[in-house]
């Protein structure tokens, strides 16, 4: 299956689409509240930013595909069950069983990838700055941009998606970075930080 096959299938497939959205966003806002909570805390080893948010990394990601694959695994099953009682014949080794066995594939890595690929672009800068390449203070800025920037992107997903005002809704998913910093921000102000 070539790259084509997959943007079809992507197009086409409304839970695929829903698992890109949906995990992106918990990728990048679970690496935003790392990010945030040692910047806050002023954090300078870029190690104490990494490790954290590999162990994140690590865990979204295998939970994604490993969730995503056994639920749609399921779900496809009970589909061709129903379908082969409605036809009175086993469906096994059709082109339809490959379709769906390929479906389930594609949900779960899409559902792991999603969030290990957000989460990622987010950490990149502190791996820079691990290797003397930026600083931290300028690596907590341009994570904050990444994350600001893959949430805008992602509203605009959505709007294409629901043929909506795609700037409109690239700030209604900026406005989650916000209230998270906001948020954070409370706290630290009230010693929780």
């Amino acid at each position: 299956m070539g790259l084509s096959d997959f943007l079809v299938i992507l197009r086409e497939n409304e839970i695929i689409r829903r698992y890109v959205t949906i995990n992106s966003f918990d990728g990048a806002l679970t690496i935003f509240g790392i990010v945030l909570a040692n910047f806050v805390v002023g954090i300078q080893n870029p190690m104490l930013v990494i490790l954290p948010s590999i162990g994140a990394i690590i865990a979204l990601g295998v939970s994604g595909v490993w969730s995503a694959y056994v639920a749609e695994a399921a779900e496809i099953k009970k589909s061709l069950n129903e379908l082969e009682r409605h036809l009175l014949r086993e469906l096994d080794g059709t082109r339809r069983h490959r379709n769906a066995q390929r479906t389930t594939f594609l949900v779960a890595l899409v559902n792991g990838l999603s969030p290990f690929t957000a989460a990622c672009s987010i950490m990149m800068p502190f791996v820079l700055a691990y290797f003397n390449v930026l600083g931290m203070t300028l690596a907590y800025y341009t994570a904050f941009l990444i994350v600001a920037l893959l949430l805008f992107l992602l509203g605009i997903f959505l709007g294409k998606i629901a043929e909506e005002n795609v700037i409109k809704n690239g700030f209604k998913m900026l406005l989650a970075g916000v209230v998270i910093s906001a948020i954070f921000y409370i706290l630290s102000l009230f010693g929780a930080l």
